[in-house]
């Protein structure tokens, strides 16, 4: 029998708490948590939008409790940002709402 990815209700979004982007004193902070033992080991992306795309700012793992990926805001300019929950190599991808920010 082919091996099987994890269960669906280990992938279930619920399983996963994820904040917005918001800014701390000099960084963009990208906060995320599992909500159960239960739940699939993770990996929290703070992205950033830029006119040919996302970009990947910063990417923790998320295996128990909580994590935040964060970016050193240095020089000016206002972005559009998300934080996104990556399951079992992305297989799903949950994200946050995105929000502006100046740093």
């Amino acid at each position: 029998m082919p091996a099987t990815p994890a269960a669906a209700a280990d992938w279930d979004r619920s399983c996963y708490s994820i904040s917005a982007p918001y800014k701390g004193i000099s960084e963009i902070i990208g906060r995320a948590g599992k909500t159960s033992s239960n739940c699939t080991d993770a990996t929290i992306s703070l992205q950033r939008h830029r006119w040919y795309g996302w970009e990947e700012m910063d990417w923790v793992p998320l295996e128990s409790g909580s994590a935040m990926a964060y970016w050193n805001c240095t020089g000016s300019g206002t972005y559009t940002y998300k934080t996104v929950v990556g399951v079992d190599s992305n297989l799903a991808v949950y994200e946050s709402a995105e929000r502006r920010l100046t740093c």
